[in-house]
């Protein structure tokens, strides 16, 4: 997604969109989802484990009157108690915070390194592409050399020419 756009693109930009869109558009997705990589990974490594923990930690919430009334009836009825149920939804939390804070820190690391892969990727095609652009460039200057390069060579040339 391009948020503004440039007016001035270089000749190997222009040279690139016009002869090979396909690259062109593949080294922009590729920044671009370098850019989501960077971003997305940490979110959602962080929010899985949180929505996990906090759905068993609702579960348990929603069906703490139905839990007390069933352990009393059984061996636990010391144990299980409303205060102690209360005590494990904060210890869930707890502990899902925890590993969501570690799986951030994981997210963090794989998504610069997925996002450096994929830069990686964009500039190797870019590298490849402005090789041929620059062996174009060449071929272009060779056969259509400048007015003031021609003129020049023509006169060297005639200096030069042995006689027949």
């Amino acid at each position: 997604m391009v948020f503004s756009k440039k007016t001035f693109d270089s000749s190997f930009e222009s040279y690139l969109k016009r002869n090979f869109p396909e690259h062109a558009r593949r080294i922009l997705q590729a920044r671009a989802n370098a850019n989501l990589v960077r971003f997305f990974y940490p979110l959602l490594s962080f929010l899985i484990p949180i929505v996990f923990f906090a759905s068993i930690a609702l579960v348990i919430a929603l069906f703490k009157s139905k839990i007390i009334e069933e352990a009393q009836k059984g061996r636990l009825s010391e144990i299980i108690s409303a205060t102690s149920i209360q005590n494990i939804i904060a210890g869930i939390f707890a502990v899902g915070f925890v590993f969501a804070f570690i799986c951030f820190v994981f997210g963090l690391m794989l998504g610069y390194s997925k996002a450096r892969e994929l830069i990686f990727k964009s500039e190797e095609i870019e590298a490849k592409m402005r090789h041929i652009w620059l062996v174009d460039q060449n071929d272009h200057q060779i056969v259509n050399p400048h007015q003031n390069h021609s003129n020049h060579s023509k006169k060297h040339s005639l200096e030069h020419e042995p006689e027949a």
